[in-house]
């Protein structure tokens, strides 16, 4: 089950540029992309927007983040984007090789066991398929997690490739966070 550091997590997710993020992702408008670990919803709209003949599978271990992330859907209008409860993490309610892409922020925070997520990710993603992951820079230290539970860029990367992801990129978004992109 989620931690207390969701909050702290939620609250930056919400302080990224999510369009900049949008920019630097893989996506193309008929996608099938997972937001895992979605929270209130920052991403999913805007990825709702991006692949617009696509869908979105808003995915949340806390029923509460998702009652307000299909509350901002409703405002924004979207139809594209669903959402859906992590009952049994680590398992993702998703068929196999149905996600060209997902995205998720802060997963080593969320998730208390996030490598069996991204393995079972790797389970749902079609070849050529891509994963962005957001995580804490290690220096930041202003609000967020302790310092111990960051995870730095190369850990994160050997993490991810263990479970059969291709590092392709890293971006710093921030000086709060940096995200990484793989390929399956």
């Amino acid at each position: 089950m989620p931690s207390k550091l969701n909050k702290d997590s939620f609250s930056a997710a919400k302080r990224l540029d999510i369009y900049h993020i949008t920019s630097l992702l893989p996506a193309m408008p008929y996608h099938q992309v997972a937001d895992i670990g979605c929270g209130e919803g920052a991403l999913s709209v805007p990825l709702g927007k991006l692949v617009y003949r696509g869908n979105v599978i808003a995915l949340d271990p806390v029923k509460k983040n998702l009652t307000i992330t299909r509350r901002e859907l409703r405002k924004a209008r979207l139809t594209n984007v669903k959402t859906s409860h992590i009952s049994e993490e680590p398992t993702l309610p998703l068929k196999d090789e149905m996600l060209d892409g997902a995205m998720a922020v802060f997963p080593f925070q969320l998730f208390s066991k996030p490598q069996q997520t991204f393995k079972d990710v790797n389970r749902c993603m079609t070849k050529g398929g891509w994963l962005a992951v957001i995580e804490w820079q290690p220096a930041f230290e202003e609000y967020g997690p302790a310092n111990k539970q960051k995870v730095a860029p190369d850990v994160l990367r050997g993490k991810i490739e263990k479970v059969g992801f291709k590092f392709y990129i890293r971006h710093d978004l921030s000086d709060m966070a940096y995200m990484m992109i793989f390929s399956k």
